[in-house]
């Protein structure tokens, strides 16, 4: 999301980044944008200040995280703690152990 000064307000899809410029096709827009970050601060290609959310800064109030969003099975939790005490070797059978989306054993499954 991209704010100018003027207080508008536009989507953006994020094209290519550095750690100074960035490159945006904007929504509604024929040509990609450009911005440079100068002294911390985001500018478009006129030198106008803009502030630039990325997506992953957005704080998601509009969805609320359940007790079920963050419980798995018995049965991968059991293995994912026992992980937790060998040594990588066996990550790899693991790894193959086929769990459902969530997080239960996989019907037929004989691990």
């Amino acid at each position: 999301m991209i704010t100018y000064l003027n207080g508008k307000t536009v989507q953006a899809l994020l094209l290519a980044r550095d750690e100074d410029s960035l490159t945006a096709a904007i929504d509604g827009a024929d040509d990609a944008v450009a911005f440079s970050r100068i002294n911390g601060a985001w500018v478009s290609e006129d030198c106008e200040p803009v502030h630039i959310e990325f997506a992953w800064q957005r704080r998601a109030e509009d969805q609320p995280v359940s007790e079920e969003d963050c419980c798995c099975s018995h049965e991968l939790a059991a293995r994912l703690i026992h992980l937790l005490y060998t040594d990588g070797a066996e990550a790899k059978q693991v790894a193959a152990v086929p769990f459902d989306a969530a997080g239960r054993l996989a019907a037929g499954a004989n691990h």
